[in-house]
């Protein structure tokens, strides 16, 4: 991790670690050995927290054609309430069914919930963002959620030894969805 680090005369050294911002307890290890080849080592726990954050609360997966009304988690852990403007980036796999902009006043140490409204129009492994610009703090999120084609899956398989050639013939019905066709060789 930083093998190349030199503490002080007494012992000690700083340093700057970037954690991701997840609201959580993180376990930092730490090993150090001297010139005369004396080793320690601590473990500490490393509390990181946010005062202002947004959460999406997607579902696993999706169907195209759904409707749905997306919640967005506003917290204010702030010691005062701020005004916050949520912005829902548009993207081509989803409709907007309401407004993409939101403003809310947030009382101070609580939370809350908005609503988007989207209709899922494309299939795919999709994210879903959110801009949360406040008066004192801002954050933004962008989760991911599986959009599954809406109709019903067909598979084929054959087993056989690869030898030197193997032909198989795969008939794909006119009816299928455009895009939805794969074939895999294991």
């Amino acid at each position: 991790w930083a093998p190349e680090v030199r503490t002080d005369e007494d012992g000690f050294v700083s340093l700057t670690v970037p954690l991701a911002d997840s609201i959580t307890t993180w376990r930092l290890t730490a090993l150090a050995s001297s010139q005369d080849g004396r080793i320690g080592f601590t473990t500490h726990g490393l509390r990181v927290f946010q005062d202002f954050f947004v959460d999406i609360d997607l579902p696993v997966a999706l169907t195209e054609g759904d409707v749905i009304s997306v919640p967005v988690g506003v917290y204010n852990y702030l010691a005062t309430a701020q005004e916050v403007r949520l912005v829902v980036q548009e993207e081509p796999w989803f409709e907007l069914l309401g407004p993409g902009e939101q403003t809310l006043t947030i009382a101070a140490n609580d939370v809350e919930a908005v609503y988007f409204p989207i209709r899922a129009t494309a299939f795919g492994r999709q994210a879903f963002q959110v801009t949360a610009w406040g008066e004192k703090m801002s954050d933004a999120i962008r989760r991911p959620v599986t959009v599954l084609p809406n109709g019903q899956e067909f598979e084929h398989s054959e087993s056989d030894w690869l030898r030197e050639s193997r032909t198989v013939t795969l008939t794909i019905p006119t009816e299928a969805i455009p895009g939805t066709a794969r074939v895999e060789v294991k």
